[in-house]
């Protein structure tokens, strides 16, 4: 069994190396009731862009969202669950605030491996909907060209 958890360990530090390599990685998710792992009848709809540079670890987030149900209660990351289902809170965007919301912050080793392997999540929720309004899981985006200057 110890020789299995090791080439386990093995397998994810080469299979992240790639990754760690280039220094960022760029994140999206667009959101909607219908990925709610609870049915939701809201006629919400947003998109999330998040970038995390692998160097120090900061995750930045802009978080767009319209015609939720009321004010946002919270909106936060959750992970690690892949698609329709539910992992733990990680990550607090905001309590309340419109749209967009933005920040930054720092992650743990253990919070990138769970956004490299697609295993989070954004969930929004209002006072109508407490466990999530809009939900959308995080994929990694091609890297943006940076602009040629002239």
């Amino acid at each position: 069994m110890k020789h299995l958890l090791g080439i386990i360990a093995l397998f994810g530090m080469l299979a992240s190396a790639p990754a760690m390599a280039q220094g960022a990685r760029d994140f999206h998710a667009d959101m909607a009731a219908e990925w709610e792992t609870k049915f939701t009848e809201s006629p919400g709809v947003g998109t999330a862009d998040f970038h995390l540079d692998l160097t120090d670890l900061t995750f930045t987030w802009n978080i767009s969202f319209k015609s939720l149900s009321g004010p946002v209660v919270l909106a936060a990351l959750y992970g690690p669950a892949q698609p329709g289902a539910n992992g733990a809170k990680f990550l607090e965007f905001s309590k309340g605030g419109t749209s967009p919301l933005k920040g930054s912050a720092k992650l743990t080793e253990a919070q990138v491996q769970y956004l490299l392997y697609g295993w989070t999540y954004i969930n929004i929720v209002t006072a109508k909907f407490p466990l999530g309004e809009i939900r959308g899981q995080l994929d990694i985006t091609q890297p943006k060209a940076k602009e040629a200057t002239q």
